[in-house]
């Protein structure tokens, strides 16, 4: 038996007061005549012998009633070993999409949550970690408020990133037992990485009691693209058993289209929308399950795209680029080489030099300005080119110095589909393909990023960062490649790539970039915005566009206003990466330095069971009650 206050026991003292009073006290009887009667002498007798008894029973229960009392203040208590050591508890909670799962009482998190609100008490000494934050250790009835606020983040913390975390965690108070409790689903958590030093005891909760079929919008992207429609193609995966029902497409709150998907038997499925062409639209799909939530709504921005604006220099030919380039979607122009207006190159997205003999200095410094600024560069040399002036203008743009020609004719035999500017233009691998030849044509010191190259895998084609260089002229005495059906997708998507078409969407955490089509003054930033959340992205402002860079914000997904000096400039979207939820959790196996539970109820009952101290001192005030009940009864019953 243990005491909480041992220093009361001194009170067991006092037990020697009525000791001394009972045994020194002399009680005195006067003599009084009597005659000499025989019965008088017996009664005299026999009530001195009743006073004597009545004493001692006095003494005791008075004894009784005062150690009942002492040690009902001194607080006795039986427990475990351990129980009355100090502890600290280090809880890593799992607020990941997947705890969206439904549990006991919600979802798997608000019902973790309330489990330890409802359990553990108030003066335990707890810290917690989460996936996007870390709250230090201290008295739990301080930690209940930001338990029960806590959201579901779309970041994951892996064994690594949670020992980090961990690391520094506890308190560094001496005389505590340490103890690490990990409360998560544990998907895709490879428990070889946790670094498990001065973690102290280690327990876990496999969160998985529950897991309902689910359905996730994937993905959305333009498929194809008319004159006057676009087909919005959306995929969608499923996990378990799922009932098959329409998506719903939303411009801002307005339903403006629905559409059932098409699965296969490995659980993947495709909804195919018809769209208007150049007609902005702030869009989300939208579905119901029973399932996990995060998924069921995916954001996305259609804009009309803005003119791209090319500029020709050189003395042609002109008219395929004409051809290519509609006035629906660019502003061409063109000018030969004595009669260009430097004024025009900042306002440019591509420029186009067309088979120029020799570049002037000025131009090569009006280039060089233009490039450094973010503008694109195309080089279709001349038959005959002066290369000393050739290498002038590359090196200021960062392509290769030319190092001979090659006479002979040859054919453009190889097509670089992972190219940029053939990604998803061939459905397939190119065959029965009529390719084009030239006469004659550049060596380059380096090849840099080919896109078309020849049959003995020399370049035709490069880029250079923001510099495409062909390495022959393109006229039809020098090549057939613009009869080609190849010229259509090479010059469309070098002038597209100028100014790239806004993404659908970009995803959060995941490093996204967007150019737009004007700068701003330096004193001058864009924000993004939406109702309830806004931000500053990273920026690049350049002489013509703005850069704007994302991965560690935003933290939620919507739709955001892209704000710059007091006006809307457009509509952005965000959605969550798809990481959660893609596979049905299977039996955990966990080492054998890990204490595991299979419910959390029955981590906390030990953990009570184990702390748990059985209080003794309302048997002690009930002791006294009897001893108090016991002197009144002798007051009353024994004279």
């Amino acid at each position: 038996m243990n005491f909480a206050n041992p220093n009361v026991l001194w009170g067991l003292s006092l037990l020697l007061i009525p000791i001394l009073v009972h045994l020194l006290r002399l009680r005195r009887f006067r003599k009084t005549e009597f005659t000499n009667v025989r019965m008088l002498q017996q009664l005299v007798l026999e009530s001195n012998k009743s006073s004597t008894l009545k004493k001692w029973l006095l003494l005791f229960t008075r004894l009784g009633l005062l150690a009942a009392l002492v040690l009902a203040f001194a607080q006795p208590f039986q427990s475990n070993p351990d129980a009355t050591t100090p502890r600290e508890i280090l809880i890593y909670l799992d607020n990941s999409f997947s705890m969206q799962a439904p549990g006991q009482s919600g979802s798997l998190l608000e019902t973790t949550v309330q489990e330890l609100v409802q359990t553990l008490p108030g003066t335990t000494r707890v810290g917690l970690i989460t996936n996007s934050n870390r709250y230090a250790v201290q008295q739990f009835e301080e930690l209940k408020e930001t338990l029960l606020s806590l959201d579901f983040s779309s970041e994951t913390l892996d064994a690594n990133g949670l020992s980090i975390r961990a690391a520094s965690a506890f308190s560094e108070t001496p005389g505590y037992a340490k103890e690490f409790w990990m409360l998560s689903d544990f998907e895709d958590f490879n428990f070889a990485d946790l670094d498990t030093t001065d973690l102290g005891k280690i327990s876990a909760v496999g969160l998985t009691e529950s897991f309902p079929p689910n359905r996730s919008l994937d993905t959305a992207f333009i498929a194809a693209q008319r004159s006057d429609y676009l087909e919005l193609q959306v995929e969608i995966s499923d996990l378990g058993d799922v009932s098959n029902s329409a998506l719903s497409l939303y411009n801002r709150d307005t339903l403006i289209a629905k559409s059932a998907p098409v699965m296969d038997d490995q659980g993947k499925g495709i909804a195919v929308f018809s769209l208007p062409a150049n007609e902005a639209i702030e869009g989300s799909i939208r579905l119901t399950d029973n399932g996990l939530t995060y998924d069921n709504n995916l954001y996305f921005t259609l804009s009309s795209p803005p003119l791209i604006r090319v500029y020709g220099i050189g003395e042609g030919p002109w008219e395929y680029l004409t051809r290519l380039y509609p006035e629906s979607e660019f502003q061409f122009s063109y000018d030969a080489l004595a009669a260009v207006d430097y004024s025009r190159l900042p306002e440019q997205h591509l420029v186009i030099l067309n088979e120029v003999k020799t570049f002037p200095e000025a131009l090569i410094r009006e280039l060089s300005e233009f490039h450094t600024g973010g503008g694109n560069v195309v080089i279709i040399p001349a038959v005959q080119p002066d290369v000393d002036s050739y290498n002038t203008l590359l090196r200021t743009l960062g392509g290769p110095r030319i190092t001979g020609s090659n006479p002979g004719s040859i054919q453009i035999t190889e097509i670089r589909q992972g190219h940029p500017l053939y990604r998803n233009v061939f459905e397939g691998a190119v065959e029965s393909f009529d390719f084009p030849s030239t006469l004659a044509s550049l060596q380059l010191e380096r090849q840099g990023n080919i896109a078309i190259g020849y049959q003995n895998s020399a370049s035709f084609l490069s880029t250079f960062g923001e510099l495409a260089l062909f390495t022959s002229a393109l006229n039809p005495e020098n090549s057939n490649f613009v009869q080609s059906p190849l010229i259509v997708p090479t010059f469309y998507n070098l002038a597209k790539q100028s100014l790239p078409f806004p993404d659908l969407y970009f995803t959060l955490g995941e490093p996204g970039e967007l150019a737009l089509d004007f700068s701003l003054p330096e004193d001058r930033i864009f924000r993004l915005e939406s109702d309830s959340y806004g931000f500053i992205p990273r920026q690049e402002n350049l002489a013509r566009k703005t850069r704007l860079s994302f991965r560690d914000e935003p933290l939620q997904d919507g739709h955001y206003r892209l704000i710059a000096e007091d006006q809307n400039r457009g509509v952005l979207s965000f959605n969550y990466a798809r990481k959660e939820g893609r596979k049905q959790p299977g039996d955990l196996e966990f080492p054998e330095y890990i204490q595991r539970y299979t419910a959390l109820d029955s981590l906390l009952s030990e953990y009570q069971n184990s702390t748990r101290i059985k209080a003794l001192w309302k048997w002690f005030v009930i002791f006294a009650l009897l001893f108090a009940l016991t002197e009144l009864i002798l007051q009353k019953t024994i004279r």
